[in-house]
This record gives C-alpha cells, structure tokens and sequence, in this order.
C-alpha cells in the first residue's frame, strides 16, 4: 500500500523502540507474555480471564476444515450452538491466518501478547500518519502520538481484550478521513479487516467512511455517495455472513443496553474496572470519595490532555490564541466526522443516563431515561455495550487537542511542554502499571502451567478415542470450571456442548438441555458422549436411577460429577 512505502524509515524505527518500551513499561516488564507457549499469565485466577476462552476456542479452532463454510465456523467447541470464532473475541482475523500454518505451530499456542504489542506499535504508526497531516514539525509530531499510546481506554484493555482494544483501527480511520489521497480499495480493506478483528471496531469505522463519502459527493454526486456506501455495506455484510458472524441466528441479539453506557462525567472519571488511572485525582478526594467505575464507558483523558484542555481552554479565554489555523482553515472539512462523532457520543450514553458511572453514587442518580424506539431495538440488541462508541469522539478530542496545541505554542516550548505532560500522565497512571506488574505475571516454569489444567484420574485414559463428546448440563453460557473440561476436549480431538461464548442463541440452548433431559429421563445416551452434571437433584435422581446399571459409570472424579454410559469397567 502506498501509505505504507513511503513511511521513513528513521521515524519507523523510532516508533518500534517507543512502542515496545510503552509495551514493557504498562505490562509492568511482564515481557514473558509474549512467549506462544507462556500461558500462566491467563491461566489463573486475575483480570486476564477473559483470555482463558480466546485461547481455548483457538485451540478448537485450529483443527477445523480449512474448506468449511462459514470459513471462521467452530464446530467442536460449543456444538450444536452454531457458534464461530467471532463469537469468543479470538481475534478472528489472527486465528484465521495462523491456522494454515497450525502444523508448524507448538502443540498448544497462544498469540495474544504478541498482538498487545502489535497493537502499540500500530497505534504509533497511525498517530502519527493521521497528526503529520497537520503537523510539520516531525519530533512535535512524535511526542504528540505517544500520547495515544498511553491513552488509559487503550491501555485499560491492550493487556486483556485484545480484540476490542484494537483502537488503531479507529486512528486509521481518521487519517484515512483527512488524507488528500482517496483510495476507495484501502478503506475497503480497512472495512474488513476490522470487522474480522471486531464488530464494534467495524462499525465505528464504517461510520467514519460514511462521514468521508459524505463530504466527498454529498454536494457533487450523491449516485456516487450512495453507490460507495452500499458496495461498501454490502461487502460488510458478505464477509459476515460467509465468516460466520450470523451463525448463530437470533443469538446475535441480547439485552444489556441499558447498563453499558457511558456517563456525563466519563472523560474526567479515572476509575475503570482495572483500577484507578491518576493519582493526582485519588489525592483530591478523601477516602470516602470513590468514584464509580466505568465499565464499557470508560474514556478517561488522562491528567496530561486534561492539562492540555485547560490550557487552550485558558488562552481562549484571554484571547490569546493566534488566529491562523491549518486545523482550521477548512471548517467544513471536520463537519462530517464531527458530526458522526457525536452521534455516537450520544448513542454510547444509552437510554439510562448518569452523572457518573452506571449506577446511583452520592446523589449523582439517574438524570434521564427513555424507552428504546422500537425501531431501533435491533441495533441496540447487537451493538448493546454502547459505551465504546464513545471512543471516535474521545480520539477526535486527543487530535485536535495536540495539533492545536503545535499551531498555538512555539516548537521548543511545545517540545518541552509535551515532553513534561508525557512524563506526568505516566507518572500519574503508575497504580495501573502496578496492577499489571502483578496481574500479568508468569510462572517461572510457565510451560509447566498446562498440567495444572489437566486432568488428573485414570478414568479418562479409558475415555479417549471412545468418546467424542462433552456434554454438560444444565448447557449454560460459561459453566462453573469448563475450562478444564474444555482443555481436555480439545487436546484429544473432542467436541464439547459447552463453552464461554460474546453471544449465544438462547432458544438453542433451550432446545438442547430439552434433549439432554429426555436422554436422562429415558437412559438412551448416545453411545460417544459423556455429561458432566451440574445440577445437583439431578445428579442425586440419576444415581438412584442407575444404581444396578453396571454399563453406566457415575462419580466426581477431578472435581466433576461424570455420568459416562456404555462404559467400559
């Protein structure tokens, strides 16, 4: 691409060393992450859980059919629920590529801190693209994109939601809006590259390319907006449905709109479910002042862009700000992804809206709420976490911000000033580096960590290569311990029923328990499967059932409560 062949060298390597430094400085120097065979950073008890069921629907993944269609469809984990690798935020687009090469992979891998870096240096390299634009001072532009590495919405996720903290699919965006050069090709790509990463991350770049064909032919050749968006949309909508995305029909649809919203105060609020990101802020308050955490809304500035805010905002005031603006120069450039900005600003507030956080705190109760039109009851189901959109807004405010900063102050002082907020802002976030300090570290035999998943008794030697299912009951979206279950399945060619799944189709799952529960009630199990029960009047009815079955095996073996039929004593 072209963008690419002209980027320079020295400041590409510049980038590398800078991102890999942030890297090692907010992992808390956890660089055994990145090893393919390290998995004790996930594997325990910590914040980085959710990483548990990206590696284990890849393990699963990696041994389908390379000709399946839906091409991303995972069949053994979670069978029976129609659900694709889409639907466990196993980086799609990763899991994808690699598994043509899973031959020459190690026998259990994992990608996941490789792409946290990755997605350092990319947010490096598309910062600066997008702020060289206005900016022509290279190291002001430098200093001014790290600030977005270190933006605490990035960082709150790089470490544990590898796919949604992706956010240099949104930085790219916004430099493919305000580039001169129109490649109609590379915002397609971009399109459906970030889809395969994320579906949010999709549609929030879907909605800046709306905005740039907007702005292109709203005024000269409407045909030709409405032509763009709708090859555009519908090649979205193609790769979707031949990679699985809608596999799981209505599933795709689930409540939780109402408490994943942002609130007013979110920009200022430093607490996120990971812990608490200034601590000038925690030293304004007394003890008995936390705040609330924003979970999905989390979109805290930081204490540098805070500062950087103040100051435009003081010089304004005074008039002190020079008039003439490259930014500026060509308003009507910005109306189209303004506007779409704050469009979805005001879609990530929800239709509970609070002062601050989620829920009621010192007074700050709901201060408005509405009932979903119906007619956009469908999108909210889909897109239900609607703080993230949120984040198109938050990273126009860290652009403008810094290139307005460069135009206002001269190079040495802006130089010397970005320098000093850089250095404040990651002073001011050191809890959070301590947190992931601890929370990221590894064994020091972390190969070592895959037998303490592993089950220990003798009865599943008799198991493997004689059955080729796990089935758990009652069938629920993320079952107590499955992962354990789940790491045997996959290490010896089995499928499971079971799994942790973004979304699932309840009306499935429904119809699966139903014939599980006929399979008890008239002891005709399928001749390859095994239960784990879950469900303790049920386990207590089927041992008296089958006491005298000397064929049907029942017992907790390895913590689990095993119904295996057909077995062989």
């Amino acid at each position: 691409m072209n963008f690419l062949k002209k980027a320079d060298i020295q400041i590409l390597l510049i980038q590398i060393l800078i991102s890999s430094l942030l890297f090692l400085l907010f992992s808390g120097f956890n660089f055994e992450i990145l090893y393919f065979e390290n998995f004790s950073w996930f594997l325990k008890p910590s914040i980085t859980n959710d990483i548990e069921t990206y590696w284990i629907s890849w393990e699963f993944f990696r041994g389908t059919d390379y000709l399946q269609f839906p091409f991303l469809l995972n069949p053994s984990y979670g069978e029976g629920l129609n659900v694709s690798i889409f639907h466990t935020d196993a980086i799609p687009l990763a899991a994808f590529l690699l598994r043509f090469f899973t031959d020459y992979l190690a026998e259990n891998f994992q990608y996941f801190g490789v792409w946290s870096l990755m997605s350092f240096f990319l947010m490096s390299f598309f910062s600066y693209k997008l702020l060289r634009i206005f900016i022509d001072n290279k190291t002001v532009c430098l200093l001014s994109s790290i600030f977005f590495l270190i933006a605490p919405p990035f960082i709150d996720r790089v470490f544990l939601q590898q796919a949604i903290s992706s956010h240099w699919l949104i930085i790219a965006a916004i430099y493919f809006y305000y580039t001169k050069e129109v490649r109609y090709a590379n915002w397609n790509l971009l399109l459906v590259t970030s889809l395969l990463i994320n579906g949010y991350l999709a549609m929030m770049v879907l909605a800046i390319f709306t905005g740039k064909m907007f702005l292109l032919y709203f005024n000269k050749n409407k045909g030709k907006l409405f032509a763009r968006l709708f090859v555009s949309t519908s090649i979205l909508f193609f790769t979707s449905y031949s990679a699985g995305l809608f596999s799981i029909g209505k599933g795709i649809k689930e409540g939780g709109f109402d408490i994943y919203g942002m609130s007013i105060l979110s920009f200022i609020n430093p607490s996120s479910p990971t812990g608490f990101y200034s601590l000038i802020f925690e030293s304004l308050f007394s003890s008995s002042v936390l705040f609330v955490k924003e979970v999905e809304g989390f979109a805290f500035l930081g204490i540098g862009m805070i500062f950087i805010l103040i100051i435009l905002t003081v010089l304004l005031v005074q008039s002190k700000i020079r008039p003439n603006s490259k930014l500026f120069s060509n308003m009507k450039l910005h109306i189209p992804i303004i506007s779409i900005s704050i469009i979805l600003l005001f879609y990530s507030f929800s239709n509970n809206i609070f002062l601050l956080g989620n829920v009621d705190f010192l007074g700050s109760q709901r201060i408005f709420s509405y009932d979903v039109p119906e007619l956009l009851e469908p999108v909210v189901k889909v897109f239900r976490a609607s703080g993230r959109f949120s984040w198109v807004f938050f990273y126009l405010v860290y652009f403008f911000l810094l290139v307005r900063t460069s135009e206002i102050v001269k190079s040495k002082s802006v130089v010397l000033i970005l320098s000093l907020l850089l250095l404040v802002q990651i002073a001011d976030s050191s809890n959070i580096i301590k947190i992931f300090r601890n929370e990221l570290s590894s064994t020091s035999e972390f190969r070592s960590s895959l037998n303490n998943i592993r089950l220990k008794d003798e009865v599943w030697l008799k198991v493997v290569g004689k059955y080729k299912k796990i089935n758990i009951y009652p069938l629920v979206n993320k079952p107590k311990d499955y992962t354990r279950m789940a790491f045997f399945a996959s290490e010896n060619g089995m499928s499971t029923n079971f799994g942790y799944f973004s979304r699932i189709n309840h009306t499935t799952e429904e119809k699966l328990n139903r014939v599980m529960m006929r399979d008890f009630n008239t002891g005709d199990y399928p001749k390859n499967t095994l239960y784990v029960i879950q469900d303790d009047e049920l386990w207590n009815s089927l041992l008296e059932l089958n006491l005298n079955e000397s064929d049907i095996f029942m017992d907790e073996v390895d913590g689990y409560k095993i119904l295996i039929p057909y077995f062989d004593k």
